[in-house]
């Protein structure tokens, strides 16, 4: 039972609780279940999209996406007692944005780790009067969060998002019911009214940066000089509301019962992004999301990232499919690493010719090169 008290964050009375071992019971199945999912999608190479249609690859992101929500939010004891795990594993943070509130959640979010760590930081205790700096412990900076992100993004950029981010998973979810869709215009010209494609284009462009200035002021700067609070995540984030306070709301009547503004001000966000999923691919990633923004820093120079072999594509015929299908409106031939690229990989899926491939290579089996900048 040390052990199981050392990795659940539980004590020996809590042990005793049968609930609690069901739960830990629970967890290890749903744990081993999702490893077990995510590892025959590979296996089996349900994740190639060079082999795959387009609706096979949708399902089999899906499920992979399904899956890792399982296997990182699998603490089935939160779930089953409305509480949040507090054992040693929630020093790791996830790579999407996830919650460390969720009842079920293992580790921790990166953005919200980030904006605790920046809280240390006093500006007014840490200077002296002439501007010198006082020394801080090496938490004023939170190095290993940042450090994993760079990994993460520096190895593949904006794949988190596409695969990993249960945020993500959910808008993708409810973008498939039945609703208008409203798709993204990439370019004026192929727009009913081009006048009017031109000025949503570019209105398109400017929203895209709200998600950098997230990342700045909300993420960075206010919780770093100016507040005590975790800015983005007490205020803002539409996952931490759907992921956190509701199911611990509804586990917990006290805690229910507490709610007030800043409740009411959380949900209405998260209730407009619901809608707004219902018309558009992945709003809150297209427009918001300061994680994304990070990983997107880094989608021209990852390590893993898509490339165009001009001479299989057909684009001088007409083809145009990798552009529809994409989610974030991008046009995978002229910009194949564009920073909205979450790399969800439909483009490669819908290619009829396969012309778009991912990873470290720079020339195709046939030795044609495979360009991976703006055309």
């Amino acid at each position: 039972m040390g052990f199981l008290g050392w990795l659940f964050g539980l004590d020996r009375d809590e042990l005793g609780d049968p609930a609690v071992i069901a739960g830990i019971v629970l967890s290890f199945v749903l744990f081993i279940a999702a490893t077990a999912v995510m590892a025959l999608l590979i296996k089996r190479k349900r994740l190639s999209f060079v082999k795959a249609s387009l609706r096979a690859w949708d399902r089999a992101r899906a499920l992979f996406q399904g899956a890792f929500f399982v296997l990182t939010n699998s603490f089935a004891v939160g779930w089953l007692k409305g509480t949040v795990y507090g054992g040693k594993l929630k020093f790791v943070c996830v790579p999407g944005l996830g919650c460390y509130s969720c009842p079920g959640a293992w580790g921790s979010c990166p953005i919200g780790a980030l904006q605790a760590v920046l809280n240390e930081f006093d500006p007014k205790a840490s200077f002296r009067p002439d501007g010198s700096f006082v020394k801080k412990p090496v938490y004023l900076f939170a190095f290993y969060v940042i450090g994993g992100m760079m990994m993460l993004g520096a190895a593949a950029g904006r794949l988190v998002c596409g695969f990993l981010c249960p945020f993500g998973f959910i808008q993708d979810l409810i973008y498939k019911i039945p609703a208008p869709k409203l798709k993204a215009v990439v370019s004026a010209k192929d727009a009913k009214h081009p006048k009017l494609g031109s000025f949503l284009l570019r209105l398109d462009g400017y929203a895209r940066y709200l998600k950098y200035a997230a990342l700045t002021v909300l993420v960075l700067f206010l919780p770093f000089f100016a507040s005590a609070d975790p800015v983005f995540c007490k205020y803002v984030c539409p996952s931490g509301m759907l992921f956190g306070g509701i199911p611990l709301m509804a586990g917990n009547a006290g805690l229910a019962g507490q709610a007030g503004d800043l409740t009411l001000l959380k949900l209405a966000i998260l209730a407009s992004l619901v809608i707004m999923s219902l018309f558009v691919a992945r709003p809150f990633c297209r427009y918001f999301c300061p994680l994304g923004a990070f990983y997107a820093l880094f989608n021209r120079v990852s390590l893993l990232r898509y490339g165009v072999d001009d001479g299989a594509c057909a684009r001088c015929g007409g083809c145009s499919a990798c552009r529809n299908a994409c989610p974030m409106g991008v046009d995978p031939v002229k910009t194949p690493n564009s920073p909205e690229c979450i790399r969800c990989g439909r483009c490669g899926a819908v290619c009829p010719n396969k012309a778009i491939s991912f990873g470290i290579r720079t020339k195709t089996p046939n030795g044609r090169g495979i360009r991976v900048r703006k055309q």
